[in-house]
């Protein structure tokens, strides 16, 4: 399937239940351009649109659990049939170079005893801003014209909140790009 629709809170709900039911945990970080559906369930459709919601568990799977979850609920499940949309399991990799406290800093969604931890805007926007892909510089410049997180803002977080200072001159100038993207928008 693969293709992007506007993903809604329901949609978040049901990813979270489907996710517990497949890898059999109970608490998730959601991370990725759906993690906006726990803070700003209202933003505009095209920073909703995604063909899959990324989460982990917060408690790590082993390789025979996570593999049948994959399967209930990955890309080309019957779940991603069914919803027009997958969940796609990635690792607690995807936060290694995340400002430190990040965790402490996720908005909360609850679904009786399943938690989802979705990103704060501003670590949502940093990692986006890390990544520096043409469709994550475009969502960043869109949460700052949307009034979802401010440019100041966003810079400050980036040079306070840097884990490594390797990295620092690479999310800089993404962040350029952002800001270009704001001028020409």
């Amino acid at each position: 399937m693969q293709n992007a629709r506007e993903l809604f809170e329901s949609d978040l709900k049901i990813a979270l239940q489907a996710a517990s039911k497949a890898y059999d945990r109970k608490r998730f970080v959601v991370v990725g351009s759906a993690s906006i559906l726990a803070s700003h369930p209202d933003a505009p459709g095209y920073l909703r649109l995604s063909a899959d919601i990324d989460m982990f568990p917060i408690r790590r799977l082993k390789t025979e659990t996570f593999k049948p979850g994959d399967e209930k609920v990955g890309q080309y499940s019957q779940f991603e049939v069914e919803h027009d949309f997958y969940v796609e399991r990635v690792g607690d990799w995807t936060m290694l170079s995340q400002p430190e406290g990040w965790l402490e800093r996720c908005v909360k969604y609850a679904i009786g005893e399943i938690e989802g931890h979705c990103l704060h805007p501003l670590d949502l926007a940093y990692n986006k801003t890390e990544a520096g892909r043409e469709k994550d510089i475009l969502f960043v410049a869109g949460m700052i014209n949307e009034g979802i997180i401010t440019s100041a803002d966003l810079e400050k977080f980036i040079h306070n909140g840097c884990p490594h200072p390797e990295l620092l001159e690479g999310v800089l100038k993404n962040y350029a790009l952002v800001k270009e993207r704001l001028r020409t928008s």
